[in-house]
């Protein structure tokens, strides 16, 4: 009786919660419509804090976008960036807005098209003509949007164009477009190369992820990417590693590459180093005394990166397993469990661990416990078969 009590009064407590939220953005709405302007804009403004919670107001702010005042169109066209997707119904009116008479309310429509993504693809014709705007902000939406709506192929060459912007934002978001186009945007490649060595670290972060996605159509860029490794910059290195995985370079090539980011400062760069090596198998097995140096790493998900890369890459067991047993005594249960693992996927190879994987069986942590069976298990299979 005292339970359905309870479960009577939570449900009536969230049942006046949901009517009180509903009733305040009612009078949010009321006040998006209220004579005095700042009253309007203190509306607005709370109607951005609320995002997707307050899409009721969609409609209220879509007519906000004809009022003769710039703050209230640009503060409108804001909120609507806030809401993504669900402020479609407002796209026809955003569209509207990119012919605005001031380039803050041309920015934030462009801005907010590109936050509703693809279902605001109508709005392409525009945001082109936008990409020439004299506005830099302007011209940056635009490319942004293009990308988001998915509509930038048939703006390239004028995204080409912008990626000489003087302006850093607009050469980052056309960067960021014109990658979105993917494998058919590789006469961009001069281009995107070339702002690898762009001042902005924005600029080099946005066009490393942009040579990414176009793929191994951008292989001529590798030689620069390769340099970008070495970039002061921690985001440009990641982002320049995840490009080369992308682009797809010769084991041959790629195993040096990935030994030098086990020691790059970023133990996400390291974690990230030990697992293309471990993706590579059998080709990365001249990676193994750098794996096994990586295995002391400061870092547990380096760690856990280079126990399992070295349970893959097939190196010779006699330097491999003696490392793997040492790691079985870590203080990271996660990289005592990769280490098990990795043990147990070098099969009889690493029966010299079969003492230390039967002690630690008796381990506090049940990953490791399950790590060191199935280990055993693999090994002592393994043994047995002609």
């Amino acid at each position: 009786m005292n339970i359905c009590i309870a479960f009577l009064l939570c449900v009536n407590f969230f049942s006046f919660a949901f009517a009180q939220e509903r009733k305040d953005i009612q009078a949010l709405i009321q006040q998006l419509q209220d004579r005095d302007k700042q009253a309007r804009i203190a509306a607005i403004k709370e109607v951005k804090t609320l995002g997707v919670e307050a899409k009721a107001a969609i409609p209220a702010l879509a007519l906000l976008l004809k009022e003769g005042d710039d703050d209230l169109r640009e503060n409108a066209a804001e909120a609507l960036g806030k809401m993504g997707a669900e402020a479609r119904a407002a796209s026809p009116a955003l569209t509207e807005a990119l012919k605005d008479r001031n380039d803050r309310v041309r920015s934030s429509a462009a801005f907010a098209l590109g936050q509703i993504g693809v279902e605001a693809r109508l709005a392409a014709p525009a945001l082109g003509e936008l990409l020439k705007d004299q506005s830099a902000w302007a011209r940056g939406n635009a490319a942004f949007a293009l990308g988001k709506v998915g509509e930038a192929k048939p703006y390239l060459p004028s995204l080409i164009e912008l990626l000489k912007d003087q302006h850093e934002n607009v050469r980052k978001d056309a960067a960021d477009a014109v990658g979105r186009i993917g494998a058919d945007a590789r006469t961009a490649l001069p281009a995107l190369t070339l702002l690898l060595q762009d001042n902005s670290v924005q600029v080099r972060r946005y066009t490393a992820e942009a040579l990414g996605r176009i793929g191994p159509e951008a292989k001529p860029a590798i030689p620069e990417l390769m340099a970008a490794l070495r970039d002061k910059e921690f985001v440009v290195r990641t982002h320049s590693a995840y490009a080369l995985s992308k682009i797809g370079i010769e084991p041959k090539a790629a195993v040096p590459v990935w030994i030098e980011l086990l020691k790059d400062s970023s133990e996400h760069l390291r974690s990230y180093a030990a697992d293309a090596l471990r993706d590579l198998g059998p080709d990365a097995r001249v990676a193994a005394p750098a794996l096994i140096e990586a295995l002391k790493d400061q870092d547990r998900f380096v760690r856990v990166s280079a126990s399992k890369g070295l349970g893959k890459i097939g190196a010779e067991a006699g330097i491999v397993v003696p490392a793997l047993i040492e790691t079985l005594k870590d203080t990271e249960p996660l990289v005592r469990a990769s280490a098990a693992s990795a043990l147990g996927a070098l099969g009889a190879e690493a029966r010299a661990a079969l003492p230390a994987l039967t002690e630690l069986r008796k381990d506090q942590a049940t990953v490791v416990k399950l790590a060191a069976d199935g280990a055993l298990s693999k090994i002592r299979s393994s043994e047995i078969k002609p």
